[in-house]
């Protein structure tokens, strides 16, 4: 069992939870964007250490709470953020990466956005270039995954002339649930250690008639690590991951457009 120290704070509307992988210097910023925002929206912010660091030097007010969990052993990405999920009670779950930078109101507009239609919304996703990234996408199929490292095009594949449609997956940094679909899906499938929870989750979720929505209005700027791009394991387990689902009954359910009655 991991140790985790508890704030006092009025009952919040959003809970966030953050997984820090070393991460201290990408995780100080956010914290301080994420108390800012939490003034027109009370939040509890749960951060996971999924490795030992220190913890940030960063005060709490009352519409921030901010709980910190260290793990015992490192744990993959579906398992840490279900077991923030398990520890919240608010309307609202975001799950986000350290090492995003939030911009005036985007988590104001996701929540709304999951207000209307339930299920999941993500954000327009830049990197600090300004440069556009792939974060919503079309079901992954061979011949898609082949062009697209074919061609080397990363790019989204919708339009962002769209203020807000419907996509099939959005990537995993930036992702805003109400309760109620989060705790239907069961949460992400823990199978997964590092990557495709994301595209799983929302194709579960598109399943069982909920939206996975693509919100131009909301945008956050990813300083993306790519470490499966540089590292032989994650390139392992992303690989792995990518077998998994594409032999999932999800991912055959939602290619053939089976809905689920419930």
């Amino acid at each position: 069992m991991g140790s985790q120290s508890r704030v006092a704070n009025p009952e919040p509307l959003l809970v966030v939870s953050i997984v820090s992988h070393g991460q201290r210097q990408l995780l100080t910023p956010l914290l301080h964007q994420l108390m800012y925002a939490a003034r027109q929206l009370p939040m509890q912010v749960i951060v996971t250490q999924n490795l030992p660091e220190a913890r940030c030097a960063i005060d709490t007010d009352p519409a921030f709470n901010l709980v910190w969990i260290q793990n015992d052993r490192p744990k993959g990405f579906g398992e840490n953020h279900n077991a923030a999920f398990r520890v919240c009670s608010a309307p609202y779950f975001c799950v986000l990466n350290p090492d995003i930078q939030l911009t005036t109101g985007c988590l104001n507009a996701l929540v709304d956005a999951v207000a209307r239609q339930s299920g999941v919304a993500g954000p327009r996703v830049t990197a600090p270039s300004g440069r556009l990234e792939d974060s919503a996408r079309k079901l992954p199929t061979p011949t898609r995954l082949l062009l697209r490292w074919g061609r080397r095009r990363f790019e989204p594949d919708y339009l962002p002339s769209v203020s807000e449609q419907q996509v099939d997956w959005l990537a995993g940094m930036c992702l805003m649930f109400d309760r109620e679909t989060f705790a239907a899906l069961g949460g992400f499938d823990e199978r997964y250690h590092l990557y495709c929870e994301d595209v799983d989750i929302c194709l579960r979720a598109r399943l069982i008639g909920n939206a996975v929505t693509w919100v131009q209005y909301s945008e956050v700027v990813h300083d993306a690590q790519r470490a499966s791009r540089r590292n032989w394991r994650y390139l392992a387990w992303h690989i792995q991951s990518l077998a998994r689902l594409l032999t999932s009954a999800a991912y055959w359910r939602f290619r053939l457009g089976v809905r689920s009655s419930s």
